[in-house]
């Protein structure tokens, strides 16, 4: 059963006692579908990241063609977006630049690392500032050209070095993720009852 099926069939039968509004049913069936430079992509998985015993941020992956193997996702060379929505009250745009900065150095081979000093360095410039509950940022990739960055829509930067796409996905679906469920969640390995709590949460927060 394809993504966008599924989760329609879960939302008909309210997995687990869930209260879906029509609103919120409208929301999440929107969500199922997005666009990376002109091209379909459509939503693989959610991963919910944790500060602190708190909820952090809820990810989304999105594909053009669904996958559930972490390695062919890092080095698939079709379209993708990482979709990041903050659910804490505020957070330091620089403590989460530090953050991704620590999951790119300890999911990457420090020679692989090295060939992109200058752009991991401009990435984690583009961070500044406080995130709010709602904000969203955004990793387009589209291999061998870009990976944009955008925050709230506006556009942070762009890299274009071949095969930096690559060693940014390892921070989320390298060898030491966030966590275990937080993979799982991106690579579409949730339960439906989770899945469909992942995305209401997504869509209220």
């Amino acid at each position: 059963m394809g993504q966008l099926t599924k989760v329609a069939f879960v939302l008909l039968f309210m997995v687990g006692g869930l209260s879906v509004s029509a609103a919120d049913n409208q929301a999440i069936y929107s969500l199922q579908k997005s666009s990376v430079d002109g091209n379909d992509v459509f939503l693989n998985g959610m991963g919910a990241a944790k500060k602190l015993n708190a909820d952090y941020y809820i990810a989304a992956l999105y594909l053009q063609t669904k996958s559930g193997i972490d390695t062919d996702i890092i080095f698939l060379n079709t379209p993708k977006r990482l979709e990041i929505k903050f659910l804490l009250e505020r957070v330091s745009a620089r403590s989460f630049g530090r953050e991704l900065a620590t999951a790119l150095k300890i999911n990457n081979d420090p020679s692989e690392l090295g060939a992109y000093r200058r752009e991991l360095r401009e990435l984690i410039g583009l961070f500044r500032g406080i995130y709010k509950q709602g904000d969203k940022l955004q990793f387009d990739i589209m291999p061998g050209k870009s990976v944009s960055i955008r925050y709230n829509g506006d556009l942070l930067g762009r890299f274009r070095t071949k095969g930096f796409d690559k060693v940014l996905m390892k921070a989320w679906l390298g060898q030491k993720p966030s966590s275990t469920a937080f993979k799982a969640g991106l690579v579409g390995n949730n339960d439906d009852e989770t899945a469909v709590a992942l995305l209401k949460r997504y869509v209220d927060s």
